[in-house]
C-alpha cells in the first residue's frame, strides 16, 4: 500500500510540475444586473440595413429595463471604442423563476500592446431634435491594467431612438493628456454630439 501511496504522490507532484500550456488572456469585465419577475416579450424581427462601414458592428435589437417595465432597444450599427473591443450582447435569463438582465457592454479581447492609446471613433455630426435621456448610473468596475481611464457611458441616436452605450476602460492615456469625456449640447433647435477625446 505504502508503494501505491508513493507512486501516486509522485504523479501529482509531476503533473503539478509540468509546464502548462499558454493560454491567451481575457479581459473580463463587471456588469451589475437586475432581476425582475416579468418575463421579457418575444424578440421582435429585425431587418438589417446596409453596414456603413467594414469597422462597425452590429448590436442587435434587445428588450431593456427602464422605469419598471420592458423597453424594446432597436437594432443599430455602431463604431467600436477600440481595435480589439468585442461586443457583448443584453442577456435575459431565467434564474429561479426570475428574469435577470445584464446590459450590453464592450470588453476588451486582450491586453493591447504597449503602445496602445484609446482613439474614439470620429461619428458624424448629427443634429438631433430631441434631448437625449438622463445618464444611466454604471457601476464602475475594477481597472483591468494600472493607469487605465474610465470612459463612462452615453446615450446614442440610432437614427429612430436613444440607445444606451456602456462605459468601459481604455487603455493608457496620452502623456501628459487628460480625457474630456463627450457629451451632447444644444445646437440650434437640436442636440449635437461632442464626442470623446483627450486634451
Amino acid at each position: 500500500m505504502r508503494i501505491r501511496e508513493l507512486l501516486l504522490s509522485t504523479v501529482i507532484v509531476a503533473a503539478a510540475l509540468a509546464p502548462r500550456p499558454a493560454t491567451a488572456q481575457v479581459v473580463r469585465v463587471s456588469v451589475p444586473s437586475i432581476r425582475v419577475n416579468v418575463a421579457p416579450p418575444p424578440l421582435r424581427v429585425e431587418v438589417q440595413p446596409a453596414r456603413p462601414t467594414p469597422g462597425h458592428v452590429w448590436i442587435a435589437g434587445h428588450w431593456a429595463w427602464r422605469g419598471n417595465a420592458h423597453v424594446w432597444f432597436p437594432g443599430h450599427w455602431v463604431l467600436p471604442p477600440a481595435s480589439n473591443s468585442v461586443w457583448e450582447p443584453a442577456r435575459w435569463t431565467n434564474v429561479g423563476g426570475q428574469w435577470e438582465f445584464v446590459e450590453g457592454h464592450w470588453r476588451l479581447a486582450g491586453p493591447p500592446a504597449a503602445t496602445y492609446v484609446y482613439q474614439p471613433a470620429v461619428a458624424p455630426n448629427v443634429v438631433v431634435q430631441t434631448a437625449p435621456p438622463p445618464a444611466l448610473v454604471e457601476t464602475r468596475p475594477p481597472a483591468p491594467y494600472p493607469g487605465w481611464v474610465w470612459v463612462g457611458g452615453h446615450w446614442q441616436w440610432t437614427g429612430t431612438t436613444w440607445a444606451w452605450v456602456g462605459g468601459h476602460w481604455s487603455g493608457p492615456p496620452r502623456q501628459g493628456a487628460v480625457w474630456v469625456a463627450g457629451h451632447w449640447e444644444r445646437a440650434g433647435g437640436g442636440w449635437l454630439w461632442k464626442g470623446g477625446h483627450w486634451d
